[in-house]
């Protein structure tokens, strides 16, 4: 079933005043996203280990300075896959973002391309492939454009949906095995939602 039915908030002309860090954008996030919205984007399946795993590992990052050094000629250009990005950034794939946005996944391409970032389109997206594929190819500056594939019970559909994805354009495939059933996500049963309406990127094209 495909429908227009969200929950999305109205779109802001500009970030909020006061809004620099991740922390802040979590924040402002929690005070515009309905009950459902907040529990998908930021919930973790049972007890939600690999979340905090996953934010433990990224507060490990660091920066390494390089001072006192000739810098002359240094760039964030990178080879990947036969084209030079201006910098190694790509998006990852993130389902129904219309949630968030009442443009959803072309409003996130718009501002990849315009940044020269990367996007990787989700299966579950709320846009149809080929509508993203449309807006992001037609970017002068923007960079590649990938699909995230779920391996379909069916072989046939997923022939066909990476057949769908080639045509409309899309460079790259990156697969994803490790979801052979959805996890059991606590928040869920508290903020029943419309997760059974989404349209997908798998859906039918326009």
């Amino acid at each position: 079933m495909w429908a227009d039915t969200w929950s999305s908030p109205p779109a802001l002309a500009r970030v909020p005043d006061g809004v620099v860090t991740l922390a802040d954008r979590e924040a402002q996030a929690r005070t515009r996203l309905d009950a459902n919205a907040r529990a998908y984007f930021s919930g973790g399946a049972v007890d939600e280990i690999t979340l905090r795993a996953n934010r433990s590992a990224w507060d490990q990052l660091k920066l390494l300075p390089r001072v006192l050094r000739p810098l002359a000629g240094c760039h964030t250009r990178v080879q990947l896959l036969g084209r030079t990005l201006v910098h190694p950034i790509l998006l990852a794939p993130v389902a129904h973002q219309k949630l968030a946005h009442p443009d959803g996944e072309l409003a996130t391409a718009h501002a990849a391309a315009a940044l020269g970032a990367g996007l990787v389109l989700s299966t579950r997206a709320s846009v149809p492939l080929e509508d993203v594929a449309r807006a992001a190819l037609g970017e002068a500056d923007r960079g590649p454009l990938w699909f995230q594939l779920y391996r379909q019970p069916d072989p046939g559909f997923t022939r066909a949906l990476v057949q769908r994805a080639e045509a409309a354009g899309y460079e790259a495939l990156v697969l994803t095995v490790d979801a052979a059933t959805s996890g059991a996500r606590r928040p869920r049963p508290r903020a029943p939602g419309r997760f059974s309406i989404f349209h997908r990127a798998s859906g039918p094209s326009t």
